[in-house]
Order: structure tokens, then C-alpha cells, then sequence
């Protein structure tokens, strides 16, 4: 009988034999945002997504968006500890 998988591992599977490895983590930190950055970020972002290890982020705050920039290492630390692995290498702020 065979072992039995979380549909989790499953879509990793999927995922990895595609070559596409990362995107479920990329598309579960975007799903995530609130969780990941707290609920004032989030609130404050207007479009978020993930393309070859950069996080493009949205903000309708001028003030936010600059006070992130301070703490970018920060925030991409905090990005790749909940997704597990490093899938963020760099932030750009818009």
C-alpha cells in the first residue's frame, strides 16, 4: 500500500516536476501577506508579486514605503523564515 501525502507535498511535486519548485512558496507568501508583514503593511499594500527572487511591492504610503526601505534586510528575513527557504533575495518599492 502506498504512503499517503498532504495535497501540500503533492503540489510540491507537481511544482518541482515542472520546474516551477519556488512558486508554490512565492504564491503562498503573497497569499500570506498579512500574516508575513503585519496587518498595517498589508493594509498600506496595493500589488505584491514575486518574479526571480525580487518581491515587488505596491504601497499607498509614501512615508511606509520609505521607512521600509530602512528595514528591507529586515523584511526579506522575515519573508524567507515563513516560507522556509530562501526564495527572496531583494525588495523593490513602488
Amino acid at each position: 500500500m502506498q504512503e499517503e501525502k498532504t495535497l501540500k507535498d503533492l503540489m510540491k511535486v507537481l511544482f518541482k516536476s515542472y520546474k516551477q519548485g519556488d512558486k508554490f512558496d512565492e504564491v503562498r507568501v503573497v497569499n500570506s501577506w498579512e500574516e508575513v508583514a503585519g496587518k498595517m503593511i498589508a493594509q498600506k499594500t496595493t500589488k505584491l508579486f514575486i518574479n526571480k527572487q525580487t518581491l515587488y511591492l505596491t504601497l499607498d504610503s509614501p512615508s511606509l514605503k520609505n521607512e521600509l526601505r530602512y528595514h528591507k534586510l529586515v523584511l526579506i528575513e522575515k519573508v524567507n523564515t515563513f516560507a522556509g527557504k530562501e526564495i527572496i533575495k531583494d525588495i523593490k518599492f513602488f
